[in-house]
């Protein structure tokens, strides 16, 4: 399942399993570019992260325009 980048409003918080599934990643690659400083941190929110939907619309428009 594929989720498209315009289906949710732009700045909501999203976990991980949609961020994986956004960038068709694995959850370690996320990770590991986190620890590169290549990947957005995420933000705390409670005991979860959590990472903005327009960052991810962001790397997603960067991958496809380059």
């Amino acid at each position: 399942m594929k989720i498209s980048i315009n289906s949710q409003p732009k700045d909501t918080f999203v976990d991980i399993k949609t961020v994986c599934l956004t960038l068709c990643r694995s959850r370690a690659s996320i990770y590991r570019d986190i620890q590169r400083g290549d990947f957005p941190a995420p933000y705390k929110l409670g005991g979860s992260s959590r990472w903005r939907m327009s960052d991810l619309n962001m790397i997603v428009c960067s991958q496809v325009g380059g």
